[in-house]
Formats: structure tokens, sequence, C-alpha cells
């Protein structure tokens, strides 16, 4: 794996890559509206990471990716998570639940991502970290302020926490896989696993429903959402996971809601003071985490250690 000149180097690319991350991510709420009277949820996944795998393979290729990886179980598990289950739960439980409801139980992914973290990855997780979650989480409850709160149902709920514990393990799956892979290999890969999980939604749905039937402009709309916010954030976020702990790189999810504020601005819709209120609490919540994370670095293994005590333990 190749691995920057300096830690310091690693950590401030990393967090680079995941507010880029954050930004590409945060676009996507008000692109896919635009969308979503054309196609069908699992046809927009389905093409979404279509279209965001051929993108990815070229760089994949020259990494070392070949498609018998796809197969392996540790990328099949890998592409059920964070592709599969991630995005049609999300798209399930908003059929049943508001975008409100959804916002706010999204807003525990750094929560439960630190817990799973502390769990499997032996994290150690000071008592500023767990301030800065929980200061992001409240930002991001004021940020959802406007949505209405009745409308969600326990199913619909249900379903985007399941979608919660999707991406928390996909993150814990990151942090370990990282370790033996380039991140473009092991992004590409989780779409090819990703995809093969999506097929069976997408033929129920095309069978159901028919084929989609979209213009110009829709198909323009879909090639971002494949490549710009998805093959992108997706090789960023696994990126970041070389030099930075699951549980921080899940700290910066809080900000996606802010930055799907920011684009619902830029398009013309309105916003309020409390949600300004809250994504500044998410913004210093974020940075109380970082904050933390820098204080404590010296104690916590970057990924060149713990590369290099799975391979000791390999040798054993």
């Amino acid at each position: 794996m190749a691995g920057l000149s300096s830690s310091p180097n690693r950590r401030a690319y990393g967090i680079a890559a995941l507010l880029a991350a954050v930004l590409l991510w945060g676009s996507t709420f008000i692109i896919t509206k635009l969308i979503l009277q054309s196609i069908g949820p699992f046809a927009l996944t389905f093409l979404r990471f279509f279209i965001g795998f051929l993108g990815l393979l070229p760089f994949a290729l020259r990494q070392g990716f070949r498609p018998r990886l796809i197969f392996q179980p540790a990328f099949l598990l890998f592409g059920l998570t964070g592709i599969a289950l991630f995005y049609s739960l999300q798209n399930l439980g908003l059929v049943y639940t508001s975008a409100g409801n959804a916002s706010l139980i999204e807003s525990s992914i750094p929560a439960v991502t630190a817990l799973l973290s502390v769990w499997f990855l032996r994290e150690r997780l000071p008592v500023w970290r767990w301030m800065g979650i929980g200061l992001s989480i409240a930002g991001v409850v004021l940020v959802s302020s406007s949505s209405p709160l009745g409308a969600g149902s326990l199913l619909g709920d249900a379903l985007v926490f399941g979608a919660v514990l999707a991406f928390a393990v996909y993150t814990i799956q990151g942090r370990r896989l990282v370790l033996d892979h380039p991140p473009v290999v092991t992004t590409t890969a989780s779409f090819g696993a990703g995809l093969l999980f999506l097929l069976p939604g997408l033929l129920w749905e095309s069978t159901a429903a028919g084929l989609p039937h979209l213009g110009i402009s829709g198909w323009a709309v879909l090639l971002y959402l494949g490549l710009g916010t998805s093959a992108l954030p997706m090789f960023l976020w696994n990126y970041s996971l070389q030099s930075l702990n699951a549980s921080e790189a899940a700290l910066y999810t809080s900000l996606v809601p802010v930055a799907g504020l920011a684009f619902a601005v830029l398009f013309g819709e309105g916003v309020r003071l409390l949600q300004l209120l809250g994504g500044a609490m998410a913004i210093a919540g974020v940075w109380l985490g970082h904050h933390s994370a820098s204080a404590v670095h010296s104690l916590q293994p970057d990924a060149s250690s713990l590369q290099a005590a799975v391979r000791n333990e390999r040798t054993l």
C-alpha cells in the first residue's frame, strides 16, 4: 500500500478527502429530487453504481484490481453493507417516513460507528470525541427541524436505522480492508459486489413498473450521481480510512445535512435561523472531535502500523 511521507500529511490529506466527500454527498439530496420522478429507486441505485463502477474500473485495474475480488467474502460483505443495504434501506425507508425523520436517524451514524469501532477495532475514544459526536447530532436535529416529524412510521424509521447500521459496519470493514488494498481497489470491488445484490431488486422493479424512460437531462443527472456523488466520494471515504480512525471519519457525516442545506439554498429553497444554528453546531462538533483526535493521535496506530501488525500476526 502506497503511503504518504509523514503521518501529519496523511491526516491532512485524509481530512481534505472527507470534506470533499461530504460536499459531494450533500448535493445528492437536491439532485436526486430531479430524477426520481422518472426512474424507480432500485433502477436509480443500480444504474448510479454501475456508472460509478465503470468510472473507477480503469484506475482500479492499474492498482491491481481483478474481478475475482468481487466474489471474495470480505468484499461481498463490503458491497452488501455499504452499497446494497445502505442505499436500498435508505430509499425504502423514505417511502414510509419523512425526510426529516430519516435525517435525524442517520445523524446517529457517528455514534453507532464509534461504538462498533470500540468493540471491533479496539479504538480508544476520548471524552472530547464523544462530546463532539453529541454536539454534531444536536446540530443535525436542528438542521432537520423544518421537516414534518409526524409523517414517520415505525417501519420507515426501522428501515433507515438499518441503513445506519449497514454504513457503520461498512466503515469498520473499510478501516480493515485498506490495510491490504489501495482505496480505489476496495471501492471498485465494493461497487461490483453491491451491484450483484442490487440486481434482484432491479429485475423486480423493471418487471412491475417497466424500464425507465430518461431524456438527455435525466441521463446527465444520472451520470453526475454515478461519478460525482458515488464513485468519487466513496473512493475519498475509503482513502481517508488509511489515516483516520473509523469513529473520527464517521463524525464528518454530520456535515452532510449541512452541505445539503447549503445546496438547497443555492437552488432557491428557504432556510430558517434555527437551521443555520444547527449547521454551526454540527461544524463545531466535527471540530471538537477532530481536535480530540489530534491531541491523542500519537497514541493511536495509523494505517502503516496496523498493516505491519496484521502481517506479523499472519506470520505467527
